[in-house]
C-alpha cells in the first residue's frame, strides 16, 4: 500500500487574476496547487492524482458543459467545485448535469466569488482529502489504495467499523432534539475511512452490507440505550442503503433489536435518501409500510434531489422530511432556494410531518430557517459529526 501523497487541486479559469486567487486560498488550506487557463491544457495535465477540481463553466472555446462531458470519459475521481458568472438556475442545472455524468460535485458558487466561502469549502474538502484517500474497487487499476470484499469482511469482524454522531437541534428550545448516526471505518494504516469510499463495494455483497448494517444499528441503539439509563433521551437516526431495501426480513430484524436494547421505537429512526426509491419500488414500499406498523420512524433524506419527490411523499409512510443542504446553504443569497425551503416546510407540516434543515452553518441561515417556521436544524453551525465521547460535550452546548 502507498504513501499518502500531498493533496492536488487543479484549477481552470480563464481569468488569470481569478485564478491566482483561488490558488492562493487553496495553497492556504493545505493543497498543491496547478493553474490552467485552457480547457484542453485543463484535460491534458488531469490525471488521477488530483484530489479536488475548480472549474469555471464559462471557458472561450470549450464551455464548461464539454468540460463536464469529457471528464465524465476520463478515468479520474477528484472533488469537484463549480464557479461561474452565469445564474443561479443556469449553474444549478450544470450541477445536475454533472451529477448525470456521475462527477461529485462539492460546492457551485456564482461569481463573483466571496473568500470566506471559497476558503470554507476548501478547508473542509482539504481535511476530509487528508484523512480518508481516495479509495476504489479494486478493480479500478488506477487507484492510490484499493479494497475488496474480504477486506471489508474482516474489517466487521474486526470490530474497525465505527459510528460518529452530528446533533438534529430542536429550532424552537436551541435543544439537542436526536442525532444522525454516519459510519466510519477505522482503518488502522489509514485513519478515518468514509463510507462513499467502500459503500459502493460493499453494496455488491449482499451478506457483507447485510453484517455492516446490523453492526451499525447494533452501535446506534447501544449509545442511545447508554444515554437512556443516564435519564437523557433522544431520538437516534441510522442512513439505510437502498440495497438493504430489497431485505424483506429488515424489518424484523430492526424491531428485534430495539426491543432487546430496550430503546422506544419512537426514538429509532430510518433515513432514506430519494433516490434510494428508484431501485425497487414494490420491495421499498413493502419495508418500510411494515418498520410504520413497528412504530420505527423514516425519514426521506436528501428531499428535493430526486425525480419525483411528491409522489415519494404521498406513497411512502414518513415522519420526517429533510430538506437538502444545497438549498438550505444557498438560501441566504438565492431567493428561489429559500422559496424551495419554505415550500418544502410548508408541505411538510401539512402532510404531518416533522421538518429537518440540513446544512445549517452560520446563524444567518439559522434565523431563516427559524422564520420559515423549519423545526429541527443540522449542520457545521451546531457540530460536526463527532465520536460518542465527545456526546457529552454537545448536550452540555445545547442541553
Amino acid at each position: 500500500m502507498s504513501d499518502v501523497k500531498a493533496k492536488k487541486l487543479l484549477i481552470l479559469d480563464d481569468e488569470e487574476e481569478i485564478a491566482k486567487i483561488l490558488g492562493e486560498i487553496a495553497e492556504d488550506c493545505g493543497f498543491s496547487v496547478s493553474l490552467s487557463h485552457d480547457a484542453m491544457n485543463f484535460l491534458s495535465i488531469l490525471d488521477n492524482s488530483y484530489d479536488c477540481i475548480i472549474l469555471d463553466l464559462m471557458i472561450p472555446g470549450m464551455d464548461g458543459v464539454d468540460v463536464i462531458r469529457s471528464l465524465s470519459q476520463k478515468e479520474v475521481d477528484p472533488d469537484v467545485i463549480l464557479i461561474s458568472g452565469a445564474d443561479r438556475r443556469t449553474l444549478h442545472s450544470a450541477q445536475t448535469l454533472a451529477g448525470e455524468y456521475g462527477l461529485r460535485i462539492r460546492s457551485v458558487m456564482e461569481k463573483p466569488i466571496r473568500i470566506a466561502d471559497i476558503r470554507s469549502i476548501l478547508s473542509e474538502l482539504f481535511e476530509k482529502s487528508a484523512n480518508v484517500p481516495r479509495l476504489k474497487n479494486s478493480n479500478s487499476g488506477n487507484s492510490r489504495f484499493s479494497f475488496n470484499a474480504q477486506d471489508l469482511y474482516k474489517a466487521i469482524q474486526a470490530d474497525q467499523f465505527v459510528l460518529h454522531y452530528q446533533p438534529k437541534i430542536d429550532l424552537k428550545t436551541g435543544k439537542v432534539e436526536g442525532f444522525e448516526s454516519l459510519v466510519r471505518w477505522s482503518h488502522p494504516e489509514l485513519g478515518l475511512v468514509y463510507p462513499d469510499s467502500f459503500l459502493p463495494i460493499m453494496e455488491k455483497e449482499t451478506k457483507i452490507l447485510n453484517a455492516m448494517t446490523d453492526k451499525i444499528i447494533d452501535l446506534a441503539l447501544a449509545e442511545c440505550s447508554k444515554w437512556k439509563g443516564m435519564g437523557k433521551e433522544f431520538r437516534m437516526a441510522v442512513n439505510v442503503s437502498p440495497v438493504t431495501l430489497t431485505e424483506l426480513d429488515f424489518p424484523e430484524r430492526v424491531y428485534a433489536k430495539v426491543k432487546e436494547k430496550g430503546v422506544s421505537q419512537r426514538d429509532f429512526q430510518m433515513e432514506i435518501t430519494e433516490t434510494s426509491f428508484l431501485e425497487n419500488i414494490r420491495f421499498t414500499q413493502d419495508i418500510l409500510t411494515r418498520l410504520r406498523i413497528r412504530g420505527i420512524g423514516l425519514a426521506i433524506d436528501d428531499f428535493g434531489t430526486g425525480y419525483s419527490s411528491l409522489k415519494q411523499l404521498h406513497r411512502f409512510p414518513f415522519t420526517e422530511l429533510k430538506i437538502d443542504k444545497s438549498f438550505v446553504m444557498d438560501s441566504l443569497e438565492d431567493r428561489e432556494s429559500l422559496f424551495i425551503c419554505q415550500a418544502s416546510i410548508d408541505l411538510g407540516h401539512k402532510l404531518g410531518m416533522t421538518v429537518v434543515a440540513e446544512g445549517i452553518e452560520t446563524k444567518e441561515v439559522e434565523n431563516l430557517m427559524k422564520e420559515a417556521g423549519c423545526d429541527i436544524g443540522q449542520g457545521y453551525y451546531y457540530s460536526r459529526p463527532i465520536p460518542p465521547e465527545k456526546i457529552p460535550e454537545v448536550l452540555a452546548n445545547f442541553g
